[in-house]
Formats: C-alpha cells, sequence, structure tokens
C-alpha cells in the first residue's frame, strides 16, 4: 500500500510539471532507454528487420532511435493524464474530418474505430470522446493490483470514455442498448496461441490478428473506421478517420480483417519511428 501511495505521489508530482520540462525528461529517458539500458534493442531490431528487409542497418538505427524518443514521449504524457484538463486537451488532440463520424451518427448507427499502437494511443483513446458526438467504449484488461487498477480507469474515463473488461466484450456490445455507441478497438495485438484463427500478411510477415472487428461489426450492425494518429509537434495530435465499411454484413470472410490491417501497415510504412516496435506482435507468429 505504501508503494502505491508513493508511486501516485510521484507520479503526480511528474503530472504537474510544465510540458516543456516534461520533454527534457523525455529527452533523458530516451537516452537512458536507447544507450545505457538498452531497452528491448533486440526485439526492437528484430521487428525492424523483419518489418523492413529493404532497408540497411544504419537506416534500422535511424529509425530505433527516433522510436525510443516517441516511446518515451508517450511515458511523460501518461504522467500528463494524472492532471491535465478537458481544455488543455482540446488545444492538443484534434480531429481533420469530424464528418466521418457525425455522417453515421446522422444515421442513427454505431461505429468500431479501429486504430493501432501508433504514436500516443493512450491519449487517442481517452480523449476520442470530445471530439466526437458518440458515446466510447473501449475494452481493458484488468490490472492485478486492484489500486493501480482502478487509478488507470480513472485516468482513461475522465473524458467520458465507458471501459468494459475483455472478457465482457461479446455480452456487453451485444446486449448494450445505445444505439449510436463508439467502439475503440486496436487493430495490432497479438491472439493468444490457443485462440489463432487466422493469419494475414502484415509489414511483408505472416501475423496472427484476431477476428473481433469483422465479427462484432457484423453482429452489431456497425460501420467500420480506421484512423491515423499524427503527431504535429511534441504533445500536440491530430487524427483522421477513414470509413473502410459502412456496412460489413456482404463482405467476403475475412475481408473486414485484411482491410484494416492493410490500413495500419500503410500507417507505419509512411511513418515507422512512431510504432511501437517493442512489442513482442509476433512472438506467436
Amino acid at each position: 500500500m505504501i508503494g502505491y501511495y508513493l508511486a501516485l505521489a510521484f507520479g503526480r508530482l511528474l503530472s504537474y510539471m510544465p510540458f516543456f520540462l516534461l520533454y527534457r525528461l523525455s529527452d533523458f529517458l530516451a537516452w537512458l532507454m536507447s544507450k545505457v539500458l538498452k531497452y528491448r534493442q533486440e526485439v526492437i531490431d528484430g521487428n525492424l528487420k523483419r518489418s523492413f528487409p529493404e532497408k540497411d542497418e544504419a537506416e534500422i538505427k535511424n529509425i530505433r532511435r527516433r522510436f525510443y524518443r516517441n516511446f518515451s514521449d508517450i511515458l511523460v504524457e501518461s504522467f500528463k493524464s494524472l492532471s491535465v484538463s478537458e481544455k488543455t486537451m482540446r488545444k492538443r488532440f484534434v480531429l481533420r474530418n469530424p464528418e466521418v463520424f457525425q455522417n453515421i451518427y446522422d444515421q442513427n448507427r454505431g461505429l468500431i474505430m479501429v486504430m493501432g499502437h501508433h504514436t500516443n494511443f493512450e491519449w487517442t483513446a481517452m480523449s476520442i470522446p470530445l471530439v466526437v458526438p458518440q458515446n466510447c467504449y473501449a475494452v481493458y484488461h484488468p490490472l492485478k493490483n486492484p489500486r493501480f487498477n482502478k487509478l488507470i480507469v480513472k485516468i482513461r474515463e475522465q473524458f467520458g470514455l465507458k471501459l468494459f473488461k475483455m472478457e465482457d466484450t461479446y455480452p456487453f456490445m451485444l446486449n448494450n442498448p445505445d444505439p449510436r455507441p463508439l467502439y475503440v478497438f486496436m487493430a495490432d495485438q497479438s491472439p493468444h496461441r490457443g485462440k489463432i484463427k487466422y493469419r494475414t500478411q502484415f509489414l511483408h510477415q505472416d501475423t496472427p490478428v484476431h477476428l473481433g472487428v469483422e465479427n462484432l461489426s457484423r453482429k452489431c450492425d456497425l460501420a467500420v473506421v480506421f484512423i491515423d494518429i499524427h503527431r504535429v509537434k511534441r504533445g500536440y495530435y491530430e487524427i483522421e478517420g477513414h470509413l473502410l465499411f459502412e456496412n460489413t454484413q456482404d463482405q467476403e470472410p475475412h475481408m473486414v480483417t485484411d482491410t484494416h490491417v492493410k490500413a495500419l501497415d500503410k500507417l507505419i510504412q509512411s511513418d515507422p519511428p512512431n510504432w511501437l516496435w517493442s512489442h513482442k506482435r509476433w512472438k506467436y507468429a
């Protein structure tokens, strides 16, 4: 219990630091992870080399260096989430084309918003209720420590996002009375070895993928929108929605899955350093 309160006090202290100081801290953390700790360097290099076989060693090293800066920025921005105001987030998080979401809302329909672990995915999920008309929901995996779990839920829900447990995904979505929901789904999660039902090409690799977006969009009659997340500059983000499917009922099997995976592949290819390369995405490949 003492450790929790000490960690919380330290986190809150960091959260009240001005952004320019937080990013100085981020610079130090990036250097520390890259040069001293070499945080998950083997995993990062392996992922990069398999994903970009055409790139030489110098290009891989450059992407890795810039990845550490992206990763450290996400870390310090996560601390900032403990005290950040709605006014600040509205200033720093902008939706380029709100009409994509408004059009679906006006049709009295819901949607699945698919995204990847690209730039600050945490801020994106947390802040999406501020820029769309829909009620927003996201699945989460509860932490073992109940105090930290309660804190994480409080942070993520502070601007209107509603969380539900991963194990409750199907019953929650199938029985949600909200006629126009927005569900946040991650496109790049790795299914457990025993639950792999489909594989597709992702970043030049045979990759097991979840079929939840495809199955639930059909069962719940939901549109599918993929979002690009762009860091305009440090601490400022813009997202852009791309309507992939207005209706998925008549699509061929795996068409929905292949399409949203290709959309993420395209985003990563255009902006390699800002994806979560330290994640063991292909551990069950």
